[in-house]
């Protein structure tokens, strides 16, 4: 298969009785030999940070197979066939059960195969091979993916199953920037509208009637795969024609460690008909979407709680919304209110999207409600009246005197007024620098304590209710100080309604567009929230993450290029590395387009990198961009001193610090003497270690008169060792490098 070569060396294998006419299953014992050669270096980077080899080259003794293709047709003219003697049935079925425990079972896409009208454009192969000391390892080849062929294993880390990718590339001699480009090709159908009606109780139920209105794609298929929460069941699923549906979902989860998926596969009364729009009537209900935090306070998933495609941030569709929900509480959803009335002690709401969306969300609590506006756009605040039980126990614990000291009022209704000027002032930075503000109104609620992150849909942000308290209260509860809960988080969240919803992202692939800017919105606003001290001790810090080592003692930036993504993270990395490695570097790419792009001479030093970023925002309005994407607005913007390769494109920085790693490390000395005329001469030497000596870089140079410290412009590097010989106008004491921490490098001055 493509670039998997997997042999039987000897032994026997059994195939399962044929289904809809498609042999789908296979049992083999002997011994066999898969290779695999990466397609190129950065494949070849990942496969030797698991296993140490160039190659793939492995033996195995045991195997099933799983498939949708010409396999069983394939084999049977390279077999010996005999009376099949104890069967391999419970051997596959066990296989089967292990990986629906995984939450990676195989079901729903044999049956997409299976049932499929073209079991070319859907065809499946799936090996799971045993390998002496390794257990079971994946190779699969999916049609319908754009990464068609995958290799890799799932491993045990604490308490809770990881897949390590070992490899993931499209087929044939493609790129997966090219295969991503339209990152629904391969879609079946998209969804053009959600209509959901939900009811949410005061004991944290959610049920649900929703209906997905689709558009075919293509003709022939006839089983469709949503993503769907697990703890929320399944009672029917129904056509336009209101025909009852046979469907599969997973099995309802343990525990947040225990996971069988969160999936449903819906097979439908006739095909897809490409031009033939379909509706889907979805009927649910569980506990688990939402979740009690006492006192008024509740945790709403983040996802999952509708029935949505596999990376939905690449596409958009409509959002008609109704809740009914306890008229004593506060419901908060994605979208303009349209309505509200009260119907005994039911509120009911409705909310509609003006503008196709990404996802949808709503927040439900006991809320105190502020308000503010930043120029045109509504600034709502929905906090908590009332501490959740944890904080409640730590306010009763310092009103007790069981612990010293004074914390005041910890319900984040205290701090909801201050919580709306900073919100609005995020929108008129980040409306500066990237365009305007996408939406009407930005909506934000508080999370419980024990939940110590942020999330945002369009229009609507959680913030995790420690942010909510002020400088004090934090320490006095032994919560760490400083911009990183505060500003820069809020700042962060803020910024996601433009890197995620105005602009998504095609792939994972692409995922530090959204991540990345939003660390660096993080950052910009705390240098003009505090002030540039404060951003560049940010900047250090960003710098220090990536030099830090892993688990297993891996340099963080070392653990490969930002542009692969989620895959950063496995059990040879280490849980944090993915954050540390995609955000960090993420931001610092952008900060240094930024400074590359500071022009002096202007009132406004940053109006080059002001208008790169609201063209890029521009373009992909409300659409998924990739990283080639960005590449090409960049291009559009660049500056000559950005031209190192002389062509008008920014490869060489692309290729370094997007798809590629490494820090390098400058050192930097030169004397300044007085020339005629009031000048002075500068001479040095620029030398560049710790990278390949075909690395190039834009290094900013500055000037420095007394208190006075003046960026000159770039240096631009394109070997090692580069001599600085330069005349300047004016008497400057000294001549120095990166003083913004322009470019992510370690430099000794």
């Amino acid at each position: 298969r493509d670039r998997v070569h997997i042999t039987l060396v000897e032994g026997s294998i059994q195939f399962a009785q044929p289904v809809n006419g498609v042999t789908f299953g296979a049992a083999f014992h002997g011994k066999g030999r898969v290779r695999v050669e990466p397609p190129n270096p950065i494949e070849a980077q990942q496969l030797k940070l698991f296993e140490k080899q160039d190659k793939l080259d492995m033996s195995f003794t045991d195997a099933t197979f799983s498939f949708t293709d010409d396999l069983a047709e394939d084999v049977a003219k390279q077999v010996k066939w005999q009376t099949a003697g104890a069967t391999n049935d419970d051997f596959y079925a066990k296989r089967q059960k292990d990986r629906e425990d995984l939450g990676e079972s195989a079901v729903p896409r044999l049956w997409q195969g299976v049932l499929s009208g073209d079991r070319v454009r859907t065809a499946y192969f799936l090996a799971d091979l045993k390998v002496a000391g390794k257990d079971w390892v994946e190779f699969h080849l999916d049609a319908l993916d754009p990464e068609e062929i995958g290799v890799g294993r799932w491993v045990d880390v604490g308490p809770v199953k990881l897949f390590d990718v070992w490899m993931s590339f499209p087929a044939g001699a493609k790129t997966s920037a090219e295969v991503w480009k339209d990152p629904q090709a391969k879609e079946d159908f998209s969804i053009r509208g959600y209509h959901i009606n939900a009811g949410v109780t005061s004991g944290a139920e959610l049920n649900a009637t929703t209906r997905v209105d689709i558009d075919p794609r293509l003709t022939g298929q006839s089983v469709l795969i949503f993503d769907l929460d697990s703890n929320l069941r399944l009672d029917s699923i129904k056509d336009a024609k209101g025909r009852a549906l046979s469907f599969y979902q997973s099995r309802e989860n343990k525990d947040r460690f225990q996971s069988y998926g969160n999936y449903a596969a819906v097979v439908l009364a006739q095909p897809l008909q490409l031009g033939e729009p379909q509706s889907l009537e979805f009927h649910y209900a569980g506990k688990r979407a939402i979740r009690k935090a006492g006192n008024g306070n509740y945790f709403c998933e983040s996802s999952g709680w509708y029935p949505e495609r596999p990376n939905s941030f690449s596409a958009r569709a409509d959002f008609d919304l109704t809740f009914h929900s306890p008229k004593n509480a506060v419901l908060v959803a994605t979208g303009e209110k349209t309505s509200e009335m009260v119907d005994g002690n039911t509120r009911v709401t409705t909310w509609k999207s003006e503008i196709p969306l990404a996802v949808a969300g709503f927040g439900y609590g006991d809320y105190k409600v502020a308000n503010d506006k930043a120029g045109e756009v509504a600034v709502d605040i929905y906090a908590n009246r009332e501490p959740d039980d944890l904080m409640a126990q730590v306010q009763r614990a310092f009103e007790s005197g069981a612990v010293q000291g004074a914390v005041g009022n910890l319900t984040p209704s205290a701090m909801a007024k201050t919580m709306g000027q900073e919100m609005a002032n995020t929108i008129r930075l980040f409306s500066l620098y990237f365009g305007p503000y996408p939406y009407k109104h930005l909506a934000v609620t508080s999370l419980p304590i024990s939940y110590s992150y942020g999330q945002g849909w369009p229009g609507l942000i959680y913030l995790w209710s420690g942010s909510f308290l002020d400088a004090t209260q934090r320490h006095e509860i032994g919560l760490p100080d400083g911009v990183q809960l505060t500003d820069f988080f809020r700042a962060h969240e803020s910024s996601h309604q433009w890197w995620g919803h105005r602009v998504g992202w095609k792939s994972y692939h692409d995922q530090w567009l959204s991540e990345g800017f939003a660390d660096f919105s993080g950052i910009l606003y705390v240098q003009y929230r505090q002030n540039m001290k404060e951003a560049l001790a940010r900047w250090r810090k960003e710098k220090e993450l990536l030099h830090n080592k892993d688990l297993h003692g891996h340099v963080i930036e070392s653990l490969g290029p930002i542009w692969m993504g989620r895959r950063i993270r496995s059990s040879a990395t280490g849980p944090g590395s993915y954050q540390d490695l995609v955000y960090s570097k993420g931001a610092y790419v952008l900060h240094m387009l930024q400074l590359q792009l500071v022009d002096s001479r202007n009132p406004d030093p940053e109006h080059l990198f002001k208008d790169m970023m609201q063209d890029y925002c521009k373009t992909f309005d409300n659409q998924a961009a990739s990283t080639e994407d960005f590449k090409a607005i960049v291009e559009k913007h660049m500056t000559r001193g950005m031209d190192l390769d002389g062509n008008h494109k920014m490869d060489w920085f692309f290729n370094q610090y997007v798809y590629g790693t490494g820090i390098p490390q400058y050192s930097f000395h030169a004397s300044v003497e007085a020339a005629p005329d009031g000048k002075t001469h500068v001479k040095g030497e620029l030398t560049r270690s710790g990278v390949p000596d075909t690395w190039k870089d834009a290094v900013p140079l500055y000037a420095h008169m007394g208190d006075k410290t003046v960026r000159l412009g770039t240096l631009g590097v394109t070997h090692s060792s580069e001599p600085v010989d330069i005349t300047l106008a004016g008497k400057i004491d000294r001549v120095s490098i990166n003083d913004y921490e322009d470019l992510l490098a370690d430099v000794k001055e």
